[in-house]
Order: structure tokens, then sequence, then C-alpha cells
């Protein structure tokens, strides 16, 4: 059941996150702004932003579970946590640009994931990696290409399993791959289990929540207009739930109450080849509306 959006970003919105006390919303954008606006009620009210957080593309913002820091990463190859009130608290500059990043449940670890698929944990109290994880079946070299298809990490079971997940690449040029996900040991760092479900054009999974009802809630993307909405139980090969009607899917987060989530996503008339649409010739741009729903009971 969609509810009223949120608009008046910059770029595209490529990841939000919920506060899990506080009703307030955090959103990070591809020109680098980070923003935090409170969502109660009919008017939102921006509480505070910063414009270079980091230096262009922001691929991923993470909140602690307690609720006292974010953590970002990006294009610059930085990993990045500041507080909720928006201090940078630490940063770690990674080999390669860093995709993903997501804080386990004690809120003093998290993993980060770059473009070689090498994912590590680190703590950001004593600036130390902790542990490496080989994911590396999400990157390719096609075309004198370096491909990527890692998208997202994430702890799931109590924090004892770390979850990877994109897409195995198929090749360069127009990136195509199935989407993919990963189970890692994350005291130990061994793989114990891989899923790859879906064609070559749903592409990348690109966010993924932990349901407490025990499932993921799974949003893919891959050639344009293709993004779908997946509820899919961990070991079962096909979701039991897919929504098709948002179009290019960013991400996912779940509501503190778990009967609501939302996602970013692209406008689906997104007029990509730059021909006139409407009857006086003007050229709309692209929008990223919030799109927030209902979880039935």
């Amino acid at each position: 059941v969609p509810l009223p959006h949120l608009t008046g970003f910059n770029g595209w919105v490529q990841n939000i996150a919920f506060h899990p006390k506080d009703k307030v919303l955090f959103a990070a954008d591809t020109w680098g702004k980070l923003t935090a606006t409170a969502y109660e009620g009919d008017a939102p009210k921006p509480l505070w932003e910063n414009a270079t957080a980091h230096d262009g593309w922001i691929r991923r913002l993470a909140v602690s579970p307690d609720g006292q820091h974010l953590a970002t990463c990006g294009r610059d190859q930085f990993v990045r946590v500041w507080t909720t009130a928006g201090k940078l608290v630490a940063e770690h500059r990674a080999e390669e640009e860093v995709f993903a990043v997501a804080f386990a449940p004690e809120g003093k670890v998290i993993a980060f994931g770059d473009l070689k698929g090498r994912v590590k944990t680190w703590d950001f109290g004593t600036k130390q990696l902790v542990r490496d994880f080989d994911a590396s079946v999400l990157f390719s070299v096609s075309r004198l290409q370096d491909v990527c298809g890692l998208r997202v990490v994430t702890f799931i079971d109590g924090g004892k399993s770390l979850l990877v997940g994109g897409c195995e690449p198929a090749g360069g040029g127009f990136l195509e791959g199935a989407p993919v996900l990963v189970k890692f040991d994350t005291a130990t760092g061994k793989k114990h289990s891989e899923w790859k479900f879906g064609a070559a054009k749903d592409g990348f999974v690109l966010d993924v929540a932990w349901h407490p009802g025990g499932y993921l809630i799974l949003v893919t993307s891959g050639q344009p207009g293709s993004g779908k909405i997946l509820f899919l139980r961990p070991g079962e090969k096909e979701p039991f739930f897919t929504h098709t009607n948002v179009a290019n899917v960013h991400s996912v987060t779940l509501h503190p109450d778990g009967k609501r989530f939302a996602v970013t996503a692209m406008s689906k008339a997104s007029n990509g080849n730059g021909r006139p649409k409407t009857a006086d010739g003007a050229y709309p741009g692209n929008t990223s509306p919030v799109h927030l729903f209902e979880i039935p009971a």
C-alpha cells in the first residue's frame, strides 16, 4: 500500500535508512550529499545536511542498531562513520571504490565490500581491520574493463552470518548478470552457501532488509524498467512474493515496527533518449521518489 513520498534530493537517492528509535529518515545521493529528515506529519522537516559527505557518488548508507552512528561509503574509496547528528567519527580508505557497508548488531564493527569483491570487517573504534571475505564471484574483467557486481553486505542471524549480494557479471559494456547472494560465517570468513536466481536481465541484488518474520526483502534492478521487490526465505530457491510496479529500484529499508518499508527508485517514465515528451517540447527530468509500503498483517 503506497503512502505519500518524499522529494527534493540531488541526482538520485542511492540509499535510505530509518533511525531505529527517532522518526528520522537518512538519505544519501549520487552527488555526495547526506541528509537527515524528520518524516512525521504532512510536511517533512529537514534536520541537517552535508553536501560534501563524499567526493561524488555515495554508494551506501547504514545506521547502527543503537541509533548512534551512520556509515557511508562511495566512489572516492572511503568508508566513513558519523554520529546521527552529522559529525564525522572515523574513516578508512580502501584499495578500490567501495560499494557496500553495514553495521554488525553490536554496532562497533562494520562490514564493507569493494570493486573487486573483497569484503572486510572493520572495528571503527580501534581503526583495525578484523577479517577478510572472498566474494570475487561478483567481479570480472571484460573488454579491458573492471566489472563489479557487488552491491550490498548485511548481517543476519544475530551477526553470525554475513550476506553479500549483487550479480555475477556476464560481460562488460552493457552489463548483464543474474542476481546472486552469498552467505558467509562472520567469525571465520568461510562461505556457507550461494544462491543465484532470476535471468541476466534482472541484474543486481541492490539491497536487502531482514524482516523479523524470518525472511529477506530484496530489491533488484537490471535493464531499464526491470526493478523488482522480492520476499525470500533463506534456503528457498524462489521468492514467495514479487512486486514489479516500481521501476529501476535502488534500495530498501525496513521500519523499526516491521509493518512498513520504503524503497527508492528512478521514475518509470524517465526519458533517457532525450526526445521531448510534452506538447510544448519540454524535456522532463528524472525524479527519485521514496515509495513507502505497508506489509499486510
